[in-house]
């Protein structure tokens, strides 16, 4: 065990190696870990994907169904931000030579929801009529009656099945951090349920795929950055006290390159305890 003579020969060698050291430059300075930490301190973090709400704006055929959309909101247990892909055309300028690629117009992905099913059907039923309001497949009265003003088999208006659908994301505060609105979206592929005796510790879920026109996203003001803070006199006797245990126990004869790196980490822990910002 480190007696007191052997803890000060470190802490001066420490300073020593401190008082020598160079300003890191070039790719040294651009890979800075305490840089990388700074720079997710000044946006609070990296963002979280289980952090979000989807909220579906009620299409024409729905307007009396609020409250079964809020609630669709809260069995979403995933979505997928869709975003998009340029077509290009390409030409040669003077008629020979490489091709000079030009954006002519932009795809918009699927916009895909998992719905966790409810015991009452609820859920499924909406996407269901959902669908049948794209096109009438009832034949339950036949194949000469109209169900709901359409025939068998007859693509409905428009404006009777599009919707708007808005994805919010959050931090960890629970604050708005961006919110993205789909336009123009209709379910275009109802996935299957499966369904098993054996699956008896499991959730249905039916995936929604929806065609969109276009999506806007509009970035929030999140969370502000925690400001760093003096730290009180009691609070500092405490972090010294317990880097200075944390020392004291690392104080051993190097016997591998692991234990030279855990005495000089200490050391710093030790030294940066005395600091005042926390």
């Amino acid at each position: 065990m480190a007696n007191i003579k052997d803890l000060a020969t470190s802490a001066i060698g420490l300073f020593k190696g401190k008082l020598l050291e160079k300003t890191a430059t070039g790719q040294q300075q651009q890979f800075n870990l305490n840089s990388f930490i700074g720079s997710l301190q000044e946006v609070n973090s990296v963002q979280q994907p289980s952090r979000y709400l989807v909220e579906i704006g009620a299409p024409g055929w729905a307007t009396s169904k609020q409250n079964e959309l809020r609630t669709l909101s809260f069995f979403c247990d995933a979505v997928n931000m869709p975003g998009a892909t340029t077509m290009m055309s390409e030409f040669k300028k003077q008629g020979y030579g490489t091709f000079d690629r030009r954006p002519v117009s932009l795809i918009m992905p699927d916009l895909t929801l998992s719905i966790m099913l409810d015991s009452r059907g609820n859920n499924l039923g909406f996407f269901q009529q959902w669908m049948t309001e794209v096109q009438n497949i009832d034949l339950s009265q036949g194949q000469q009656t109209e169900v709901n003003g359409a025939a068998p088999f007859q693509v409905r208006y428009r404006g009777n099945y599009i919707s708007t659908i808005m994805i919010t994301t959050f931090d960890m505060a629970g604050t708005p951090i961006t919110k993205m609105t789909a336009y123009e979206c209709f379910p275009s592929v109802l996935g299957d349920v499966a369904l098993g005796w054996n699956q008896t510790d499991e959730i249905a879920r039916v995936s929604v795929n929806f065609q969109i026109r276009s999506w806007n996203v509009e970035t929030l003001e999140g969370t502000a950055a925690a400001e760093p803070r003096a730290l009180s006199g009691f609070e500092q006797l405490i972090r010294i006290g317990t880097a200075a245990k944390t020392l004291k126990a690392s104080m051993k004869t190097p016997t591998s390159v692991g234990d030279v790196i855990n005495v000089v980490s200490n050391s710093q822990t030790f030294l940066q305890s005395f600091g005042g910002k926390g």
